[in-house]
């Protein structure tokens, strides 16, 4: 079989041989693309030497560089063999020695027994090596423990602590060399002895610790007082963290620390201090609730007042006192700002706070205000102080000033649901109990109910300014609801009152007119308050088109007028006193009773209960409501002619012309008195005076007196162009009354008069139509 050593197998031979032979067809293929490519052009062939030249040496350096790699590779297998050799041998060597050494081993073990009274004798003379070694130490214990609490007496506590740690320095050093000894033989016991003897020590460091501690917690009297003792207490706490520290580094090195260490006196002065300031500003409640209304007020006025003195001393005094490192005012400025914001959560959150046991509006107002003043300039943005408040959290977090808002809200929603109906039953019982009703400086009758409503609504939107901006506008929506609502009541109350009068004249007629007066006055002036209102606390920028502005636009614009239309109302409820004082009069205008021989009086009579009016309560109406109401009761007394002169069942037609002549001289001559009259009561200037429409009885009486049957067409048509709504039935029965037309000639006429002209329900002749319809 030895023939056959160092030839491959066939199973390895011809696929070795197969992929040899494509990779030299492959070389040969890509060598030929190559030289194609540089030789394509016949002017190529002039630079063959070149190109062989080229190629040889590349050929040359590759050879070389393949050399190389193949020599440095079997280097390094020869030194991997060669290492592989040396850590056999090591690893056989180990073997071998540890097999001795487990042997040797088996030979000792049996001489601890024998040796134990040996190892007790070693343990007592290191003991008595240390103590000897240390007895200097050790026999001045007792001396320094007194010199130190005879100095800690006189508080000298500089020098106490200097002796305090002499002790310490030789009690860690016994202790540390028992920590060395019992890595080889541990003794509990000495550490206990060691412990023991140095009991006074922990004390004495109790007693400084305390001392310390009493004068940082009373840092703000030292400061002012004192501050050298609150220098001497920083000093030993900065000289006990360099002992903390030097100990910690120790441990690390070599794994003792004393048993006391490290005292964190520094942490704990912090703790001293945060504590302090606690107190400060729980300690100055000195009332309740119970004790006092304005408990809450005055507490955070004396925090306020605490705030300015305590950092004034704190930037002035404590600054030199303190270790800069320290940052005092900053610290400090944390402390109080996070226990204050502690105090005012645990009074204001509604979990802590029992069933019965909420805060009232004064409290919330007062605790909301102050949030907002905290960082003002009265307290900590005092100029003065130069306070860094830019890292300061919310004083009060947004779920909790949430909450607390929502109690001034709803307390101000329930004394306006409260409020409201008082005021009006307040002011309907003055109606009834015939209380005189006041005049303004103006000279118009009022009562006291929309002042009370307006300073009630002023108060409370003044307090939610002051609160904010989101409060106040919330506060204003709740507002214009509750007004929606006053005005429900107030109508509702008009209403009652109107209807027992009308029942019952005689039981209040001498103030039923002065006080319809005076509420149409309340109302009118109702909306001009709450423009008011709008302009100093509505925030939302009206010049701004956007849904929101228009929204709030839109929702004034709609109280406005619903207080207009009340007013309005009360100056018709005033015409329906007139128009019944007049009924008798007004029912026969256009009949055969007002003309004729035998005729009333009607329009003089109609015009002198109105002066009557208009000279003793109507005067002391508001300008724009008086225009309103004339307006108004010129309309009526229209409809009341024109109810009988198109009234199928009137009793008046003329038989002849005189008859109808004289007829529309008396409606010429009662449309101009009538005119004139009103232009008087108004009291409007020229420029600004109204149209009354009692021309309307003119124009009827130029249909009336025309005497040309021919003409009587174009007199129907002007009067038709001038009020569009005239409708046929309305001209018909109107020529009718001429008394020399038949039915069908009127309506021939009307027809003809009306052809070809467009018909619309709008303008004044339909406004009064449709009083005529109320009236009917």
């Amino acid at each position: 079989m030895d023939v056959f050593v160092g030839v491959p197998s066939p199973s390895t031979q011809i696929p070795e041989s197969n992929a040899l032979g494509d990779m030299r067809r492959e070389a040969e293929t890509n060598a030929l693309r190559i030289i194609q490519a540089k030789l394509e052009k016949p002017e190529n062939l002039e630079k063959l030497d070149q190109l062989r030249t080229a190629a040889a040496q590349r050929k040359r350096t590759l050879d070389e560089q393949l050399r190389t790699a193949v020599q440095s590779q079997l280097e390094s297998i020869k030194t991997g063999i060669e290492q592989l050799r040396i850590s056999f041998d090591n690893i056989k060597t180990v073997k071998r020695t540890m097999g001795e050494t487990d042997d040797k081993l088996q030979k000792i073990a049996p001489l601890q027994s024998k040796l134990e009274d040996l190892r007790i004798e070693a343990n007592s003379y290191r003991q008595l090596s240390l103590a000897q070694a240390n007895l200097d130490y050790i026999i001045k214990t007792p001396e320094n423990v007194k010199k130190a609490d005879d100095f800690m007496g006189q508080e000298k506590l500089l020098q106490a602590h200097q002796l305090i740690m002499e002790i310490e320095n030789s009690r860690n050093y016994l202790l540390f060399e028992l920590h060395k000894v019992q890595e080889k033989d541990s003794q509990p016991d000495d550490i206990q002895l060691i412990t023991t003897y140095f009991a006074d020590y922990e004390r004495l460091v109790t007693h400084l610790r305390q001392l310390i501690s009493s004068r940082i917690s009373r840092w703000y009297d030292c400061a002012i007082s004192a501050p050298e003792k609150l220098v001497t207490a920083l000093r030993l706490i900065e000289r006990e963290e360099q002992v903390d520290r030097f100990w910690m580094e120790k441990k690390e090195l070599t794994g003792f620390s004393p048993p006391d260490r490290p005292r964190q006196w520094k942490k704990h002065c912090f703790e001293l201090l945060r504590k302090s300031v606690k107190d400060r500003i729980e300690g100055n409640q000195l009332e309740t609730r119970e004790e006092h209304k304005y408990w809450l007020t005055r507490h955070l006025e004396m925090c306020r007042q605490i705030f300015l003195r305590d950092f004034r001393i704190i930037s002035k005094t404590c600054v030199r006192c303190f270790p800069k490192q320290y940052d005092i005012v900053n610290r400090f400025l944390d402390y109080y700002h996070n226990c204050l914001k502690e105090h005012l959560t645990e009074i204001c959150d509604p979990k802590r706070r029992t069933e019965g046991d909420t805060l009232t509006t004064a409290e919330v107002y007062t605790i909301v205000t102050f949030v907002r003043d905290y960082q003002g300039a009265e307290c900590l943005g005092n100029p003065e102080l130069k306070l860094d408040l830019s890292q300061l959290s919310p004083l009060l977090e947004k779920d909790i000033l949430a909450a607390v808002t929502d109690v001034f809200i709803n307390e101000r929603k329930q004394k306006f649901t409260e409020w409201i109906p008082n005021i009006i039953a307040s002011e309907v019982k003055d109606w009834y109990a015939l209380k005189e009703v006041e005049l303004t400086s103006e000279h118009y009758y009022a009562t006291t109910m929309p002042r009370m409503l307006i300073n009630m609504i002023i108060e409370t939107l003044d307090m939610a300014k002051q609160m904010s901006d989101e409060t106040c506008q919330l506060i204003l929506g709740m507002i214009l609801q509750k007004i929606n609502e006053f005005r429900d009541l107030y109508v509702n109350e008009i209403n009652n009152y109107a209807k027992r009068y009308f029942g019952d004249r005689q039981s209040f007629k001498e103030n039923f007119t002065k006080q319809m007066v005076a509420n149409a006055n309340n109302c009118e002036s109702i909306p001009n308050f709450v423009l008011i209102v709008r302009k100093k606390y509505d925030r939302d920028d009206l010049d701004d088109l956007s849904r929101s502005s228009q929204q709030q636009l839109d929702r004034y614009e709609s109280m406005g007028k619903k207080f207009e239309r009340t007013a309005e109302y009360c100056c018709e409820v005033i015409l329906q006193e007139i128009e019944v004082d007049t009924l008798k009069f007004l029912k026969i205008l256009f009949t055969r009773e007002w003309f004729g021989p035998t005729a009333k009086q009607c329009c003089g009579t109609i015009i002198e209960t109105t002066r009557d009016y208009w000279s003793t309560e109507l005067t002391h109406l508001k300008k724009p409501l008086l225009a309103y109401l004339f307006y108004t009761w010129h309309k009526r007394i229209l409809a009341h002619y024109l109810r009988n002169l198109f009234s199928r069942s009137t009793n008046i037609k003329f038989a002849t012309p005189a008859e109808r002549r004289v007829c529309a001289e008396q409606l010429r001559r009662e449309s101009s008195q009538l005119d004139k009259e009103f232009k008087i009561w108004d009291g409007a200037s020229a420029d600004n005076a109204t149209e009354y429409h009692f021309n309307i009885l003119c124009n009827i009486a130029d249909v009336l007196e025309q005497t040309d049957l021919d003409s009587i067409v174009l007199e129907i048509a002007t009067l038709a162009k001038k009020y569009p709504s005239l409708n046929m039935d309305q001209v018909t029965q109107l020529l009718l009354l001429r008394g020399d037309l038949t039915k069908q000639e009127a309506k021939d006429k009307a027809d003809a008069a009306l052809a070809n002209m467009p018909r619309v329900s709008q303008g004044i002749l339909s406004e009064i139509m449709e009083i005529v319809n109320q009236i009917n």
